[in-house]
């Protein structure tokens, strides 16, 4: 009983010491402490879950043309029984479709550009590539904008060109142009010359990132392969499943049934980009964290002074059998309240932030582009966890100040 009237009284006087003589719970001398922390979990949420919108933006991008996943040769050379592998993914539950790429040029008129030519199979390909859906039917930031690949036109030589491209050629539906192969290997009286295939334009699309818009193509396979004598081979097969979230489990399910192939996630698609986006959020979250332990230097001093002003008040309950460890209890709790109250208030801050943006679209990078928002329960978690961290080092200098207090000599002084 003695010890849980003990404990009670700790508790109590943390909740005095915390409070002062303020109605509102934190007395002035906390109010700066308590800012620095609310307003330093409301940054690293806030940053945190930006970073994480930019990197499933960036997924849903890449993916949405790339495709989830890529199976090719070791050795870089084309497949030749690509459609036994097809079927062999097919049984596991992923959608599959071989694809030849080629760097070739594209003509129309006075202007030619570098072009990175894709051979698919359109049936197939549209299942697997959100870039060759028409847009207004899902709403997103890729896809047809205009044409379409589901005609028999685009089999018999059709090709669907990246908005960008199209519109540094002059480019319009019906359009006729040239596709040319840089390597010379067609034999005539002149000597050798290039392959050159003329196709309509069928599509148009968008996808949602300037250097696919200004580079990419699709044409039907059969044509693709004709350009790279491959006769019935493909380079690599795209592979998607119903949850591209799960892209690297998806990957290890999938290796031990293709040990004799290479397998590739997204994130390898375009590494640099996926890899600085990665840096950025971590190279944020540890600038921010500077801001947050600049905050915990703000508890330290508001602690020491308060064990400065109280010294008298610690030293009696001292000589009342208080010992040392129930009064750095006093403190730990007092400073574990402060740091909880402004988590909560960091949170709650962060969280209706977000959720402003991510409903309304509060903040955009442009006319068309929205800032990404993506809350994740781990980033919180982190969060939390680190600011209860941050809070237990800045009171250990605090604390060891109690152990100097000595009972006696302070009562001699005040009598």
């Amino acid at each position: 009983m003695k010890k849980y009237v003990r404990n009670a009284s700790v508790t109590f006087l943390a909740r005095k010491y915390l409070g002062g003589r303020s109605r509102l719970g934190v007395s002035r001398s906390h109010i700066l402490t308590l800012c620095g922390i609310a307003l330093g979990v409301m940054a690293l949420i806030t940053v945190s879950s930006v970073m994480n919108g930019f990197r499933a933006d960036i997924r849903e991008r890449i993916i949405g043309t790339l495709s989830e996943m890529r199976l090719s040769a070791i050795d870089g050379e084309p497949i030749a029984d690509y459609a036994e592998l097809e079927e062999r993914i097919s049984a596991a539950g992923f959608n599959a479709a071989g694809v030849v790429r080629s760097e070739l040029l594209i003509k129309h008129g006075e202007f030619t550009a570098p072009a990175l030519v894709f051979g698919i199979d359109a049936n197939k390909q549209s299942e697997l590539s959100p870039v060759l859906r028409h847009q207004n039917e899902r709403g997103a930031v890729h896809g047809i904008v205009a044409g379409t690949i589901d005609s028999p036109e685009f089999m018999e030589g059709g090709v669907a060109i990246g908005s960008g491209l199209a519109g540094e050629l002059g480019l319009y539906l019906g359009d006729e142009v040239q596709l040319i192969s840089p390597i010379f290997n067609i034999p005539s009286p002149f000597g050798l010359l290039p392959q050159v295939q003329v196709l309509e334009v069928m599509a148009i699309f968008a996808a949602g990132m300037p250097e696919y818009d200004q580079s990419y193509c699709y044409i039907p396979l059969q044509i693709a392969q004709s350009f790279n004598s491959y006769a019935d081979k493909v380079d690599y097969i795209e592979i998607r499943s119903t949850d591209p979230t799960r892209s690297r489990a998806h990957l290890k399910q999938l290796q031990p049934l293709f040990l004799d192939y290479k397998l590739e996630d997204w994130s390898s698609f375009d590494a640099s980009l996926y890899g600085a986006i990665r840096f950025e959020k971590y190279l944020m979250f540890i600038i921010l964290l500077f801001m947050f332990i600049i905050a915990s230097f703000n508890l330290t001093g508001s602690l020491l002074k308060t064990i400065s002003f109280k010294k008298s008040e610690l030293g009696l309950l001292k000589a009342l059998g208080y010992r040392d460890k129930e009064l750095k209890q006093l403190f730990l709790m007092q400073a574990f309240m402060l740091c909880t109250l402004g988590i909560i208030i960091g949170l709650i801050l962060s969280s209706v932030l977000l959720k402003i943006q991510d409903q309304t679209g509060l903040v955009k990078l442009d006319q068309a582009i929205v800032l990404p928002v993506q809350i994740q329960i781990s980033d919180y978690l982190l969060v939390i966890a680190a600011s209860y961290l941050l809070t237990w080092l800045s009171i250990l200098l605090p604390l060891s100040r109690l152990n100097k207090i000595n009972a006696v000599e302070l009562i001699r002084r005040n009598t």
